[in-house]
């Protein structure tokens, strides 16, 4: 398994296909919604995971979780409130909640594909053993810095957006 960080970039990199449209902007967004949207889902995703990999140490991954989600609150809150505003209004949909779904559930299929360690059994049963210890780095170093920015981007494309 990979660095949550790794993980991050990986889906900003694939998530261009999230872009309908062909121009750079629009793929841009896709890549910020990518993003936010990796590290928001990605540390739930690594517990489901690694449950039957690993069962010894889903206690430890769940407790992990838990912290990770209570130390990250309002940041988890803004990316979804996010999400849920830029979406519909980057692939205009008539139902905007079915476009969001459908774009986290791309991002879901994008982060199984790198946490399962491209189907290497021993990496991703060594990672989950890694991930159980509440100091990894999944759990400790979050790429906050990268979602702070992501947002930022997105919030300055919803405001060019309006304007035009």
């Amino acid at each position: 398994m990979r660095h949550p960080i790794h993980i991050l970039l990986a889906c900003c990199a694939a998530a261009s296909p999230l872009a309908l449209a062909a121009d750079s902007v629009a793929q841009e967004v896709g890549r910020e919604i990518g993003a936010i949207l990796a590290w928001r889902m990605g540390p739930e995703i690594v517990e489901e995971t690694c449950r039957d990999v690993d069962p010894a140490g889903i206690d430890a991954r769940k407790k992990a979780l838990q912290t990770w989600h209570s130390r990250n609150a309002a940041l988890i809150a803004t990316v979804d409130e996010r999400v849920a505003e830029i979406v519909p209004l980057a692939y205009p949909s008539p139902d905007p909640a079915k476009a969001v779904t459908a774009v986290r559930a791309q991002v879901k299929k994008i982060l199984l594909e790198t946490i399962s360690a491209e189907g290497d059994e021993a990496k991703l049963e060594a990672a989950c053993k890694g991930d159980a210890n509440p100091a990894s780095m999944r759990w400790s170093s979050n790429g906050v810095s990268q979602v702070h920015n992501s947002l930022a981007a997105l919030y300055d494309w919803k405001m060019r957006t309006r304007k035009e």
